[in-house]
């Protein structure tokens, strides 16, 4: 697939933002400051393999609509509390992690290069099922914002990707048709089957996962191959 699409989608998290290292960041600094790496009988290495084990089915959930965003927020800590044998004030916990996550900065290898790239070029958005007050938190602060016309989020369009009707207002707002537009994303579900669904074009970013898209990268830069601009040009 080589073309010039009127519009690229990009998802947030896992594709452009490091959303591992930004939060195992943090939680290995608030575990220390809370005190818990001394309290819990786990290894630190296991304290943040169990958070991401919760959080990761807790936002699995949340994505198939079986649980919603209070929902998760209340119940991820307090479960990971449990998980590694401590008792101690989640609630606390959970308030520091969602004001100290957003603004970490670290990007996915290429990220910012390949924005750099493409925006003088081709209108960009941000598609993300990520919460609204903390994508646009995460936007600001890594300095990626003025690459994108819009942040798209599924709490402002009432609908999650893969739903149709996510992608479907992403069209809308980009106005283009769904064979003119093209979507980056890391998850083989969400980001591409949806916009597959959509009748959109679509490039897995995939690093670790079973897919069936037939477009896949490891290298961030690598999206230029599918460009037009950049069909003859070097990487």
């Amino acid at each position: 697939m080589i073309f010039q699409p009127k519009a690229i989608f990009f998802d947030w998290d896992h594709t452009l933002w490091d959303h591992d290292r930004n939060s195992q960041e943090v939680i290995l600094e608030l575990v220390e400051e809370f005190g818990l790496d001394k309290q819990s009988p786990l290894p630190v290495s296991s304290i943040w393999d169990t958070y991401q084990q919760i959080n990761t089915a807790l936002w699995d959930d949340y994505q198939m609509g079986l649980i919603s965003q209070s929902e998760l927020r209340e119940s991820r800590f307090l479960r990971f509390f449990q998980a590694i044998q401590v008792q101690g004030p989640a609630d606390t916990f959970s308030e520091q992690f969602l004001f100290r996550t957003p603004r970490k900065t670290h990007l996915m290898e290429g990220a910012q290069d390949l924005l750099e790239a493409l925006s003088p070029h081709y209108p960009l958005y941000i598609l993300t099922n990520g919460f609204e007050d903390i994508q646009h938190i995460k936007v600001a602060s890594s300095g990626l914002g003025h690459h994108f016309k819009e942040l798209i989020t599924s709490q402002g369009v009432g609908a999650k990707k893969p739903e149709i009707a996510f992608f479907e207002h992403a069209l809308q707002r980009a106005n283009c048709q769904a064979h003119e537009a093209l979507m980056v994303g890391d998850n083989w579900h969400a980001d591409i089957h949806g916009a597959n669904q959509a009748g959109i074009p679509a490039i897995h970013y995939n690093l670790s996962e079973i897919s069936e898209a037939t477009w896949q990268i490891s290298d961030l830069t690598h999206v230029k191959n599918h460009l037009k601009i950049y069909s003859n040009k070097d990487n």
